[in-house]
């Protein structure tokens, strides 16, 4: 009987970063062979990058609620009843049945 075993391999092309250090962190970081520098700081970026984001996420959930509160507010101080589908069958029936429409 012939066993068969199938070996799966993953490229990640990866990009290349590269950055300036000043001559004593580099060489402190040279005493210290046995860390992988590159590992180190492509975690940190990444981390970074997270954090980062999530603040932009916050933000911008902040300034929708800000949105939707504008809104009500204006809703509420025009007083009138409105209905948003009404509205956009109004236009549209203006729209299509203008002289203009071909």
């Amino acid at each position: 009987m012939i066993d068969f075993y199938y070996i799966f391999v993953l490229f990640v092309i990866m990009e290349i970063v590269s950055f300036r250090v000043d001559k004593e962190t580099k060489e402190r970081m040279s005493r210290l062979k046995h860390i992988n520098w590159s590992e180190v700081l492509r975690q940190y970026l990444i981390e970074k990058l997270e954090e980062e984001e999530r603040k932009l996420r916050e933000k911008d959930r902040r300034r929708m609620k800000r949105a939707a509160l504008s809104m009500d507010a204006l809703r509420e101080k025009a007083r009138i009843p409105w209905n948003g589908a009404e509205e956009v069958i109004k236009w549209r029936k203006a729209r299509y049945s203008s002289s203009t429409h071909r």
